[in-house]
């Protein structure tokens, strides 16, 4: 009987890797490429011992371990150093890349119904789910080879071909823990929009109990899945038990999918969802109105999960601007004056780099948005809507209303939960009008990116991957831009090139203003396009 409910996986395994390989390959070619070129880069920046005492310096601070983890002692040669700053990074673009294969796999071909269409030949229940979990282990530890192969390319200084591989397969590993995660999520919930939710859920829980206990104490990250990936001791004592931890989890949540797949109809879950009212909404009685129905789950998560995020990292505040622990004497040589104003700098250059990851979490739930005009139009929702006299105009700019409304929303809810978090942490916090700075400034460029998706949506729909990849590409600039002493004309690619160090400097007006410009052309480029392609 079990054989029998696994009836044609080889198939559809061979199928789904058909179907997806194009997606499957630049993946694992972006990511591969990535990891194996900041490599490369580390033998050159770091070749020295005083180049690598320079930056140990920084990254031991709270706030760099906020960001990166918590450095391990003993660093010494440029492979120390890169396996301390990549791990988690790459570990957070394996969650990324997992979710959004697994949950399209799953609920995506339950919701379009493809999945009912197989299941009505010799198909056993459990084939789908099988296949996407070997296309899953396929895919990651594919990748996971790619890097330990890489890292022998690269040469970098202090590798071994033990530690090459634990980094590489490791991180392979901590991707397939997270598809577990993603296929279970996607048996519990009956659509793909919250099977993604809870999923991030789960992440962002991770996220923030691995931050405070590398912060607060290290040990207790051990009680972290996501923190696991911290805990390899690459290149010094190549420890494999984190690897044995996730295989167990793996095992674990994917045999939980696998019982409730069983016992489950499809387009079903083990939470349904709650039927609707017999009668609609006296708010209900417009196309922007349904957009925010059909995104209030998301918005409302999003707000809170990036208000708690903020609030999180707001709450280290005191750790990070207190340069009295490191140095006791500097009180008596500067006096408290000088000491409040350099620990409120530390602070405020903090606050400068968490805002390119603020900007772009709070762009996912705008961007997902403006896609969703692609996805009910596949799904042949919009015929239903201009069965109507709906006309593209109005779709279209409630589309782009609901997306800006929401990222603006986000950010704005980010930036208060940090506002809160250095009131609690703080016996003297910054003010409100320090984040409301910040906030101003990053309107204009989060604009652009939402006008770039709008634009690529109007004309070009098909290219709609390209808004992520950017997306990705202007977060790993900002964000590694001055580790990897990268020089100044790559951040000039992205709009948050020309704002950043904002609230440590200034945002300059003129700026804005052209940002805005540029912004409203692309949801014109984009209004046009919409409103005179064909639907598909």
């Amino acid at each position: 009987m079990l054989s029998n409910n696994f009836t044609k996986t080889a198939f559809l395994t061979r199928f789904s890797l058909r179907k997806n390989w194009l997606k499957l390959t630049i993946w694992a070619v972006a990511m591969a490429g990535l990891f194996t070129a900041i490599a490369a880069k580390f033998t050159s920046i770091y070749s020295n011992q005083a180049a690598i005492d320079s930056v140990m310096e920084t990254l031991k601070s709270p706030a760099m371990t906020a960001l990166f983890g918590k450095m391990p002692s003993g660093v010494s040669t440029s492979a120390d150093i890169f396996a301390a700053e990549m791990t988690v990074f790459m570990a957070i673009m394996a969650v990324v890349m997992n979710y959004s294969i697994v949950i399209k796999n799953l609920r995506g071909e339950e919701e379009t119904g493809i999945t009912e269409i197989i299941r009505a030949h010799a198909v056993g229940k459990l084939s789908l789910l099988g296949a996407t979990m070997i296309e899953a282990i396929i895919l990651n530890l594919g990748i996971g080879l790619l890097y330990s192969l890489g890292l022998s390319v690269a040469n970098l200084s202090g590798t071994d071909l033990n530690g090459n591989f634990l980094l590489g397969l490791g991180l392979g590993f901590a991707g397939l823990m997270f598809s577990s995660i993603a296929a279970l999520m996607s048996q519990i919930v009956d659509n793909a929009r919250s099977s993604t939710i809870l999923s991030y859920l789960v992440f962002g829980i991770m996220y923030i109990a691995r931050m405070t206990t590398d912060i607060s104490d290290p040990k207790q990250t051990w009680w972290v899945p996501f923190g696991w990936v911290e805990k390899f001791s690459t290149y010094k004592n190549n420890d494999w038990t984190p690897v044995l931890l996730m295989i167990i989890f793996t095992i674990i949540a994917f045999a939980l999918a696998f019982f409730i797949n069983s016992k489950r109809d499809v387009n079903a879950g083990l939470i349904a969802t709650r039927p609707g009212k017999k009668q609609a909404s006296v708010f209900l009685n417009g196309t922007f109105s349904l957009f925010l129905k059909l995104h209030k789950t998301s918005i409302i998560v999003w707000t809170i999960g990036l208000l708690i995020l903020g609030f999180t990292y707001g709450s280290i505040f005191s750790d990070i601007g207190d340069i009295i622990k490191t140095n006791p004497a500097l009180e008596q040589m500067l006096g408290k004056s000088a000491i409040h104003s350099a620990n409120v700098a530390i602070i405020k250059q903090f606050i400068s780099m968490l805002m390119i990851i603020f900007a772009v979490l709070s762009l996912i739930p705008g961007i997902q948005t403006i896609h969703d005009l692609k996805t009910s139009e596949n799904k042949g929702y919009l015929e239903m809507v201009h069965a109507k006299p709906v006309g593209r105009s109005k779709l279209y700019l409630n589309a782009i209303t609901v997306a800006t409304i929401t990222t603006l929303l986000v950010l704005a809810a980010t930036l208060y939960g940090l506002y809160l978090g250095g009131v609690y942490s703080m016996k003297d916090p910054l003010p409100l009008k320090t984040f409301a700075k910040a906030y101003a400034a990053y309107i204009s460029p989060t604009l652009i990116m939402l006008g770039l998706t709008a634009a690529i949506i109007g004309t070009a729909p098909k290219l709609s991957i390209l808004n992520y990849l950017y997306l990705t590409a202007a977060l790993i600039i900002q964000y590694f831009g001055k580790l990897l002493k990268l020089p100044d004309w790559p951040e000039k690619l992205t709009p948050f090139g020309y704002i950043a160090q904002v609230p440590v400097k200034t945002a300059d007006p003129e700026t804005i203003i052209w940002q805005l410009a540029i912004a409203v052309i692309l949801f014109g480029i984009g209004y046009i396009g919409y409103t005179r392609r064909d639907l598909k």
